[in-house]
């Protein structure tokens, strides 16, 4: 009956008449919307329609595919709904009518459109508040982190990189949202032995500085990298400000322990490598000491002297000439000795300082305090 409709228009433009009721949200503007619908002029002639079709019509809502009083009839209803609407020139095709449709000037529309369902496109990413694009950041990270649940953790990584791109509200909210989605991507990394990359992330989510307790993840996290890579050193680093943040963190406290005890053995054997060459060289220089000291024979060098101021040049009898040869030797072995002993000098001094250093370290690994 006529008296069924109701004005879903303040000024009556548009009535509807519900003729089989939907359940669920209704569309929203850019939402995909798969429908059925006959559209007749007052006469009942129709002038659009997909009735009789095996499947139903994509309508993108607010697209301005058809007239206002459609779009606004359409927003109206919800999934498996099916209604009726009355529509004034004014929200049909008004004084131009539309001639691809075969509607003339200032005709009174009637719709029947059944709403199978609709798919709410996401807004682009430029065209968001910053609120919307948190929203959206979240909702990725959500579905990161049942991707990594399922061990897929390359797409996993894909959702948690592709929810940065949406990270742009300047809060405490935003920037906790941030750096998990960081610390994330440096458990990805670290799990596809991408150990680097597993570092970048965890320095960009201390960047970040977030929280502590976010903190403590990304220096923990740096220094499993960093073991994974060889990176002792750097990864006790880690481990320190972690213990710093967090003194009661048990995984922190016994990952501290092994880099500890690992480091105080290294350092141990190296020591010993390093105390093994003073040895050598204290045995060496005991053996050069017993060595006689090549005497110089004044005497034949006054007579090569006497004999190069002849005029005459004669011969240089032959034992003067294998003595002077045997004194160019000396003198050429005496200089490669010098030498000899000043490389291992440096060598000794190289080796002192770099024992201190190593006991220095030691020191150091001892004064670590962490609770048993």
């Amino acid at each position: 009956m006529e008296s069924d409709f109701v004005n879903i228009t303040k000024d009556g433009g548009v009535q509807k008449r519900i003729l089989q009721a939907g359940q669920g949200d209704h569309p929203q503007t850019n939402s995909t919307c798969k429908i059925y619908y006959l559209g007749t002029l007052e006469d009942q002639k129709p002038f659009d329609s997909n009735i009789g079709q095996s499947q139903p019509s994509k309508h993108i809502l607010k697209r301005g595919d058809r007239c206002k009083g459609f779009e606004i009839g359409l927003q109206s209803m919800k999934p498996g709904e099916k209604s009726q609407f009355k529509i004034t020139p004014e929200y049909g095709y008004g004084g131009d009518g539309n001639i691809f449709k075969n509607v003339p000037k200032d005709a009174h529309l009637r719709y029947e459109i059944e709403l199978v369902s609709f798919k709410l496109e996401k807004k682009k990413r430029w065209l968001m508040s910053p609120e919307e694009k948190h929203e959206e950041a979240l909702k990725l990270r959500k579905k990161g982190t049942k991707l990594f649940k399922d061990q897929n953790y390359q797409i996993a990584k894909q959702k948690y990189k592709d929810a940065l791109t949406y990270c742009a509200l300047d809060t405490k909210e935003g920037k906790e949202l941030e750096a998990s989605l960081q610390l994330n991507l440096s458990i990805c990394c670290y799990l596809k032995d991408e150990f680097k990359e597993s570092i970048d992330h965890a320095k960009a989510a201390l960047k970040i500085n977030s929280n502590d307790q976010q903190n403590v993840k990304a220096y923990y996290r740096c220094a499993m990298a960093y073991l994974k890579i060889g990176e002792q050193e750097f990864a006790l680093q880690n481990l320190q400000s972690a213990y710093k943040l967090d003194p009661q963190n048990i995984a922190v406290i016994e990952e501290l322990q092994k880099v500890k005890q690992y480091l105080k053995l290294a350092y141990s054997k190296e020591k010993e490598s390093w105390g093994k060459l003073f040895k050598d060289k204290d045995q060496d220089e005991q053996q050069l000491n017993q060595k006689p000291e090549e005497k110089q024979n004044d005497q034949s060098k006054d007579q090569i002297t006497q004999i190069s101021s002849n005029p005459l040049k004669p011969e240089v009898p032959e034992n003067i000439s294998k003595n002077v040869n045997e004194q160019q030797e000396s003198v050429s072995e005496q200089t490669e000795e010098n030498q000899q002993s000043q490389q291992e000098e440096n060598i000794v001094t190289q080796a002192s300082q770099q024992e201190s250093e190593i006991e220095s370290n030691i020191n150091d690994l001892d004064k670590i305090v962490i609770q048993e």
